[in-house]
């Protein structure tokens, strides 16, 4: 089935812009108001002018300048100042660029039009410019992204996106896409899925031969890590991570990594015990039965930092180690020791991974264990004679036990506890 197309005359420069301003915040529709003056030699690309006609939300404002863009920006830098309050001006000369931090949510960013170069595959680009506008588009990765607007023209189609656009296909401008950037038959399976598109017959054919000579493999770990923390991030992952598994393109992250129906039903639960999950916490559902050894090694691997890191392995090891004891009517005691030493962002997951009947007890252990204990420590045991040492912390969980399950109420009973421990156990 073809996608829907705009009811409206795209040809039309005056009904773009017009179609667009509706589709703006006030404050994005301000700064286009005086970004896009004619006679400025400035053109809106990207992902913003795809959406536009394809009727979906877009507030990425990118532009691209025929003359160097930090001194485009410099002519109407004032009216920004007249509008805005702060603006930023941050400026890469070397790479011809400029963003403007406008506030909060609002930032442009400018590109000299330019020409890129691959040394060898896999390899950044090397930017020369200034270019053409059609040279500048021609080194996008996809017809339906290499399109431009501007005030005078209207749209700018130099490679048939249009055509693709409104036919559901997805092609590469080029058959060496895929070698020279090999992020882009991820990014090929992530667009065709968000906008259900296919990939043109000669198309999947450059990303399977690409696929099948090893070309992936070539980018660095944190450039597939990015890929896939990309496809984490789309509103239905799922869609994405299904397309990767049927493209052959999953398992080239790690292995291990393989998509089927029992994952796609966890991915289900997450969200509707979540609502909108973030990217670790996807990653952490993706990884949560592979075991703690090899949910660590893909996290390492792929050289993920911070709750990407850290929460999956242990979502991991929870189902590895803790799930087979679920939905048992386990004491207070045994979750406290089941679940202390995992983060709160790791037995949300786990509990959003679990049925019913298993949240039941995560649940329990957050209202009826977490941030409760005995009242007493290690300075009643000392006061009591027991000298500093591994018996201190033995008796103290034995007394963590006894509270937790209402056998000792109080600072009282828990001092007589301790002390008939004592006497029954003196060693």
């Amino acid at each position: 089935m073809r996608p829907q197309f705009p009811p409206f005359n795209y040809k039309d420069p005056a009904v773009l812009l017009e179609r667009l301003r509706a589709a703006l915040p006030p404050a994005h529709r301000q700064a286009l108001e005086v970004t896009l003056e004619p006679g400025l030699g400035i053109f809106l690309v990207g992902g913003i002018v795809r959406d536009l006609l394809l009727l979906r939300p877009n507030t990425d404002l990118d532009f691209v300048t025929l003359d160097y863009a930090p001194e485009v920006v410099r002519r109407f830098l004032p009216a920004f100042k007249r509008s805005f309050n702060p603006v930023k001006f941050l400026e890469h000369a070397a790479f011809g660029t400029v963003r403007l931090d406008l506030g909060v949510d609002l930032h442009l960013d400018f590109a000299t039009a330019r020409r890129e170069v691959y040394a060898h595959p896999a390899a950044l680009p090397t930017v020369t410019f200034p270019a053409t506008l059609k040279e500048d588009l021609k080194r996008r990765d996809f017809t339906i992204n290499a399109l431009a607007l501007s005030p005078k023209d209207g749209l700018h189609d130099p490679y048939n996106g249009l055509a693709d656009l409104r036919d559901g296909w997805l092609r590469v401008l080029h058959d060496a896409s895929f070698i020279d950037d090999p992020t882009r038959m991820i990014r090929a399976i992530r667009f065709a899925a968000r906008l259900g598109y296919k990939l043109e017959p000669h198309t999947r054919q450059l990303l399977e031969t690409a696929r099948d000579e090893g070309f992936f493999e070539l980018l660095s770990a944190e450039r597939q890590r990015n890929e896939l923390r990309m496809v984490l991030k789309e509103l239905r992952p799922v869609k994405g991570l299904a397309l990767l598994q049927d493209y052959k393109m999953l398992v080239r992250f790690h292995p291990s990594l393989a998509w089927d129906d029992e994952l796609a039903g966890s991915f289900g639960r997450l969200e509707d015990f979540l609502g909108r999950p973030q990217s670790y916490e996807y990653l952490a559902a993706l990884l949560h039965r592979q075991g703690n050894a090899n949910a660590t090694a893909i996290v390492k691997g792929l050289n993920f930092a911070g709750l990407e890191a850290s929460v999956p392995p242990e979502v991991a090891r929870l189902w590895e180690d803790v799930f087979p004891e679920l939905p048992s009517l386990l004491k207070n005691s045994r979750l406290d020791l089941l679940f202390r030493p995992y983060k709160a962002e790791s037995l949300r997951v786990f509990e959003a991974l679990l049925p019913e009947e298993g949240r039941q007890s995560v649940r329990r252990y957050r209202e009826e264990v977490l941030g409760r204990g005995p009242e007493l420590n290690g300075s009643a045991l000392l006061q009591l004679g027991v000298p500093p040492g591994p018996r201190i912390k033995e008796l103290l969980g034995r007394l963590r036990a006894a509270v937790l399950d209402g056998e000792v109420v109080g600072r009282e009973a828990e001092l007589a506890f301790l002390t008939k421990l004592l006497v029954e156990e003196p060693d």
